[in-house]
């Protein structure tokens, strides 16, 4: 059940309820001082009842409030009293991205890139200060007007509470969450990734109604990358890998190659198109954003508290400033506990955050177009009777004071701390990157029994050489993970490689991962024989190919003819160190009119790059069609003109037979070669041509047309009468 409805945090007025969950209840409230806005959240009464819970949650608090990034809501701080418990975190008017996804569905490529890119960045900043969230997901993602996405919500009551299940959200958890191993930066990186595919495709990686089913997609189903945009699958390959040690090992990494695959695919503008697009969806929903909406009317209590009703945008904004100590400050009278958590000078930002709520409801998010403006804080010079905090500037009222005697109990005398010890070194997260000159990256893990300072020195081995060694200082908390990085100048290969750390006082960890295999080396390549079938129609070519390794070979053979290449296949060779491949392919129609080359070329390349082969096919001779395109005469003197067209360039006869009265008065042959399209004039002298009678031509060739022999004829001119 949630925390008492009574109990409310000192100097903040309710406003309404945002919405209710799991790990309490989330308002809206104004600090009363300052005017500012901020998101409440009340930890329910089940949370706080279980055993170890609120000693945990503090520890957490202290780290998440170190949290200060433009990409991520600043919690503020965190509230204990008797009567309940609370965090206060900054607001921001803007839409959850699940209900972008929810009302919109995709939301194209370079919107889901500027969401990732967002929320990477935000990520990047919890895990360097060893802060993992481990639950992200689009409720915890809110777009704002101009666009940009901020990370509201870092589960922290749920997920601090979270003993009956394992932290995460089936539909976002990465392999290892299911099997129950701790989670590491990589493991956000799997659920960024697969937000990602969400925003592209407007459908969830894996779906399935039972966890059971769930579990087993993400450990063994294939990555559905052919949904996503092409220039994009390597990064969804990548950060959705099913071994965390094959994803990049933290957010800033995955950060660099998105920029890279970004430009090339979409362009520079990428990022501002994409925010154009998310603030266009956001707008499509402006009226259920969180400062948008009406405040329902609130019934009086017998609590003497402010309600302001009206239009949010109308109250009077001011910065607020924490003047903030890491630590615990007691007031006695009032039995509050403030954890005033962060640095000393800490203000609230241009561009505050949003307070995710326990519920889908639309997320808090402030406008960054009219930011608070900040007062002088006023902190109390002497004891007071109401409850303070050092956080916040104390209200200008004071409240009645309590009717309880108090007597103040001398304080007790320092207790000595001990010194700080590392416990635990752990590495992993080992990967490679992409390229000829690719970077050595890991994950180190530091437990420490304080937080006093402690030294890391991170020493990169490759196959037995030490490729680089770097030092810093941890401080501040007792878990560190550091995402680190080694440049290794060129690609290593054939053997393995490995990352240890080691801490103060020596404790030392150390993971190893193996190389890929040198690629094998090609050492011959050559067309043994290219044949033509019969009818220069089918082609034969017959390869060899020799190499130095058993690695993949991949062999490429083209097909080829005078007016171009017409066929290429691709042959993939590995297991030995001799190969002999045979490639055939089939023309559409006879080759007679040229060569047909085959030409053979293998990754890695051979010896001399390539090996070809040439054969000219042995076709017969054809003739497509026969015309007589003139036939004149001048007396007895005639010429015809012959058009002739064959198949190849093969040599075919000609035969022309002079005809009068139909019967033939003389014949001429001619042999066509080396065309396939002709046209031939032959002439005749007739003895004589009497009058009114009938002359022309017969055309004949070998091979004959399709039509066979082809006549045309005239008429001399009529007889006189006489």
């Amino acid at each position: 059940m949630p925390a008492p409805a009574s109990w409310t945090v000192p100097g903040y007025t309710e406003v309404r309820t945002l919405g209710t969950g799991a790990g309490g209840r989330v308002v809206l409230a104004v600090h009363q001082e300052s005017g500012s806005q901020v998101a409440v959240k009340y930890l329910s009464e089940r949370l706080r009842a279980q055993a170890g819970f609120l000693e945990r949650f503090r520890d957490e608090a202290r780290l998440l409030v170190e949290l200060d990034d433009p990409h991520i809501a600043q919690l503020y701080e965190y509230m204990e009293a008797p009567q309940g418990a609370a965090i206060v975190m900054e607001v921001v008017n803007g839409a959850p991205l699940r209900l972008l996804l929810h009302e919109q569905g995709a939301t194209g490529p370079e919107a889901a890139l500027a969401v990732l890119k967002g929320s990477l960045l935000g990520l990047a900043a919890a895990h360097e200060q060893g802060v993992v969230h481990r639950d992200y997901k689009p409720e915890n993602v809110v777009v704002r007007g101009d666009g940009s996405s901020k990370l509201v919500d870092f589960g922290i009551a749920v997920r601090a509470g979270e003993t009956i299940a394992p932290a995460g959200t089936p539909a976002y958890m990465a392999p290892e969450q299911w099997a129950g191993h701790e989670a590491t930066p990589a493991t956000d990186v799997y659920a960024a990734t697969a937000v990602f595919f969400e925003c592209l495709t407007g459908q969830l990686p894996y779906q399935a109604s039972e966890h059971a089913v769930m579990m087993h997609l993400h450990q063994t189903a294939d990555i559905p990358i052919d949904q996503a945009p092409e220039p994009l699958r390597g990064l969804i390959e990548r950060g959705m890998a099913k071994d965390p040690a094959r994803r990049p090992a933290s957010a800033s990494l995955l950060v660099a190659e998105l920029e890279d695959v970004a430009v090339a695919a979409y362009g520079p503008d990428w990022e501002t198109k994409g925010r154009k697009r998310l603030a266009a969806l956001a707008a499509g929903v402006a009226a259920l954003w969180p400062l948008n909406r009406q405040p329902e009317p609130e019934v009086a209590t017998a609590l003497a508290r402010t309600t302001l009703h009206g239009p949010l945008t109308r109250l009077k904004k001011h910065w607020v400033r924490l003047a903030a100590t890491v630590g615990a400050v007691v007031i006695a009278a009032g039995g509050v506990t403030a954890y005033a958590l962060g640095s000393a000078d800490r203000t609230g930002r241009t561009d505050p955050i949003a307070a995710a709520p326990a519920t889908p409801s639309p997320t808090l998010v402030t406008d960054p177009a009219a930011p608070p403006a900040p007062p002088s804080p006023s902190p109390s010079e002497s004891p007071s009777e109401s409850p303070s905090k050092k956080p916040w500037p104390k209200p200008s009222k004071k409240p009645e004071p309590s009717k309880t005697p108090h007597t103040e109990r001398p304080s007790p005398k320092p207790t000595p701390t001990p010194p700080t010890t590392v416990t635990s070194v752990q590495v992993g997260g080992l990967a490679l990157g992409a390229g000829a000159k690719p970077a050595a990256t890991g994950t180190v893990t530091v437990i420490t029994t304080g937080t006093a300072k402690v030294t890391l020195t991170v020493k990169f081995v490759v196959l037995g050489k030490t490729a680089g060694t770097q030092s810093m200082t941890l401080s501040g908390a007792k878990k560190y993970v550091k995402a680190v990085s080694q440049s290794l100048g060129s690609r290593p290969c054939g053997g393995a490689w490995s990352v240890t750390g080691t801490a103060t006082g020596g404790k030392t960890g150390t993971t190893s991962a193996s190389l890929p295999d040198c690629p094998t080396k090609v050492t011959g390549l050559s067309v043994l024989s290219l044949t033509l079938d019969p009818k220069a129609v089918k082609a034969t070519a017959k390869v060899q190919v020799t190499a130095d390794g058993t690695g993949q070979i991949d062999l490429t053979g083209d097909f080829s003819t005078k007016s171009g290449a017409v066929n290429q296949q691709v042959a993939h060779l590995s297991g030995q160190t001799s190969y002999t491949r045979t490639f055939t392919f089939t023309f559409g129609k006879p080759v007679c009119d040229g060569p047909v080359t085959f030409t053979a070329s293998t990754n890695p390349a051979g010896p001399k790059g390539s090996a070809a082969k040439s054969v000219t096919g042995n076709c017969p001779a054809s003739v497509t069609s026969v015309s007589v395109t003139n036939l004149s005469r001048v007396l007895v003197n005639a010429s015809a003109t012959v058009a002739v067209r064959t198949g190849n360039g093969k040599p075919v006869q000609v035969t022309v037979t002079w005809l009068l009265n139909g019967k033939a008065n003389g014949s001429q042959t001619v042999t066509l070669s080396g065309k396939t399209a002709y046209a031939t004039t032959v002439k005749f002298s007739y003895p004589r041509l009497p009058c009114g009678k009938t002359w022309g031509v017969t055309v004949t060739t070998v091979p004959a047309p399709p039509g066979g022999a082809v006549t045309v004829t005239k008429k001399t001119d009529a007889c006189l009468a006489g």
